[in-house]
């Protein structure tokens, strides 16, 4: 059984492995930093090892702490979600935790968690934004209901259900631009995974280095609005703007990418998944309609 002390101590591992010092951990946790001191020593009496190596003005975490880290973090999430699910209201049945990459919340998960409110309200939510092995791995230590990813899974233990396409184009600042010029200056690479990088190295096997990587498409978005460039962005994110403050790059392909929603196979909450699911398939998402361009599904 996990006492309400155990959490705190797992909470104060996880700020000062964060912060990599005790005084702002402290800070961030509204202690005294020989609170925060205390209580990692506790832990550490608990477990029988250190788990920071304390030099001059850093801390480096331990095989101990290393290995820490994931049984804290599940241990928080799961005592956070039973604190939600023990206190719903009464009109509320469940609690579901739905999970996504940073950019497909941008992309399509604040749409689906706005209609899910509104037409599922007996479900009470948490929204969760991880990077794909961090998704799984919740998803297998059941502290996640239902994940978005660009990759099927691979376990035996998960369903992985393609969901929807988005569908990326390449788009710049300036109509007119030949594909020749907007590769050779100015491109900004966005993470859309391994399989998107492979067929535009593919396509693109001459194509100067970008001015900026990112994982989150709304950073590129901003960049090129705020100092021009180009870079592949979903046409549901950049719709609004063609032909006006951004412009499709002619001959570019369309690279399709598939977005699969993954659960684990003995989720107790089914039914309720394949409501979601279906909100899901409901949204409108805006399709690139010249039928001119060559389109890649990947």
């Amino acid at each position: 059984m996990v006492s309400s002390m155990d959490i705190e101590l797992l909470k104060t591992f996880l700020e000062v492995k964060n912060t990599r010092h005790f005084g702002k951990a402290a800070e961030n946790l509204y202690l005294t930093q020989a609170a925060v001191s205390a209580r990692i020593k506790q832990l550490e009496s608990i477990l029988g090892a250190p788990l920071f190596t304390r030099l001059r003005n850093n801390l480096q975490l331990t095989v101990t702490g290393e290995r820490l880290i994931n049984h804290a973090e599940t241990i928080l999430i799961a005592w956070e979600r039973a604190r939600q699910d023990v206190s719903l209201k009464k009109r509320q049945k469940y609690v579901l935790s739905l999970g996504a990459t940073s950019g497909l919340w941008d992309l399509l998960m604040q749409d689906v968690l706005h209609v899910t409110h509104r037409t599922l309200p007996e479900l009470a939510l948490r929204a969760e934004a991880h990077g794909p092995e961090t998704l799984i791995r919740h998803l297998m230590e059941r502290t996640l209901d239902l994940v978005m990813i660009y990759e099927p899974a691979k376990l035996n233990d998960l369903v992985s259900v393609p969901i929807t396409p988005a569908e990326l184009i390449l788009v710049c600042n300036k109509p007119g631009q030949s594909l020749e010029t907007v590769m050779s200056h100015g491109y900004i690479s966005v993470d859309w995974g391994l399989s998107f990088h492979m067929s535009y190295a593919q396509y693109f096997p001459d194509a100067s280095p970008p001015v900026l990587h990112t994982t989150l498409a709304r950073i590129a978005l901003e960049f090129i609005f705020k100092y021009g460039g180009s870079a592949y962005l979903p046409y549901r994110m950049v719709a609004e703007y063609m032909d006006d403050t951004l412009f499709q790059v002619d001959e570019a392909p369309v690279i399709s990418r598939q977005i699969y929603a993954t659960y684990h196979r003995e989720n107790r909450h089914t039914q309720e998944i394949e409501s979601i699911l279906d909100v899901i398939r409901s949204l409108e998402v805006p399709v690139e309609e010249d039928a001119s361009l060559d389109t890649i599904e990947i």
